[in-house]
């Protein structure tokens, strides 16, 4: 079985990591798929390296990513001629034996669309700063969106596993710097429930050159809170199969799902603000009244207390 390492590119600080990381999986059946967003740093120079047949190495002819990061990743997974594929990033490390343990999942669950390993957070230098939670190893939707919302997964694009022809005709959804679009594109593909591992098997790297640590595109993060929880709204679940699912159905409700939007998303984005783009706070659509002026109040004493 064939599985497909997309890894779309543009900084070289820990792109010699990454590429390594994918090449001493266990799994040996893989490919890895390198594709040069235009970078305006020499990553060919590190990838011309490697004389490993397994890797292929695209540049596009614009940068995408810098105006659509989205749009990056679905022309990037086109490249993808595994049955499974994972979106990597220039930055982030698997463990070894990271394929091997989907693969295991994959036999044991050949329905499902998605697998998820669980994941470590680092920093620059590679020391651990966070775990996340442990989730079943095989869970539903419903349960899947419901330990979300109790945030027990951390979420991030690249310790996902997807069936290829799936996420290929589905593509990632499209959200301002793709905030957010790492958790709705994994709710919808878990509608037939998705697999996960419980052992530590991927470093998600936290440092000042990645997209997330970015305080400059804070009303974009708003704007994508609002179309991040439009979406979890919107989504037709089954009919419940048992009483766990019946349970985790009452929980993942707009009155619970508007207090993590409110609490541990809108607050978040809202308190990097500057002082001067404290109207952007009109901007959280799904706010009631009486919570924009709450979050005014908490917003100004924050910034008056400093």
């Amino acid at each position: 079985m064939l599985i497909s390492f997309v890894l779309p590119a543009y900084k070289s600080k820990f792109l010699k990591q990454a590429i390594d990381s994918i090449l001493d999986q266990t799994y040996s059946e893989i490919e890895l798929i390198i594709i040069d967003d235009n970078s305006p740093e020499n990553l060919y120079e590190i990838v011309s390296t490697y004389q490993d047949p397994r890797i292929s190495y695209y540049k596009n002819e614009v940068n995408i990513g810098g105006k659509d990061l989205v749009a990056q990743w679905n022309k990037s997974i086109d490249y993808a001629k595994g049955d499974y594929l994972v979106l990597a990033a220039d930055d982030d490390l698997y463990h070894p034996e990271f394929t091997a343990n989907f693969i295991e999942l994959i036999k044991k669950y050949p329905e499902v669309d998605i697998l998820r390993a669980r994941v470590s957070v680092i920093n620059d230098a590679g020391d651990l700063l966070e775990i996340d939670g442990i989730l079943a190893e095989k869970c539903s939707q419903m349960e899947y969106v419901y330990d979300w919302v109790k945030g027990i997964p951390f979420v991030c694009i690249g310790n996902y596993m997807f069936k290829t022809k799936v996420i290929q005709k589905e593509r990632f959804d499209s959200l301002p710097f793709a905030f957010g679009t790492d958790t709705i594109s994994t709710v919808k593909l878990a509608r037939n429930g998705i697999a996960n591992t419980s052992q530590l098997l991927f470093d998600f790297r936290v440092s000042d050159i990645h997209l997330s640590s970015d305080k400059t595109k804070y009303e974009h993060k708003i704007k994508a809170i609002t179309h991040l929880y439009t979406m979890m709204r919107a989504i037709d679940y089954h009919q419940p199969k048992d009483e766990i699912e019946k349970l985790c159905l009452q929980k993942i409700q707009w009155d619970t799902l508007y207090q993590k939007c409110v609490y541990d998303y809108y607050n978040v984005a809202v308190k990097n603000l500057p002082i001067n783009k404290a109207r952007c706070i009109e901007n959280c659509e799904l706010l009631s009244r009486k919570d924009k002026m709450i979050m005014y109040f908490r917003f100004f004493k924050d910034k008056l207390l400093r």
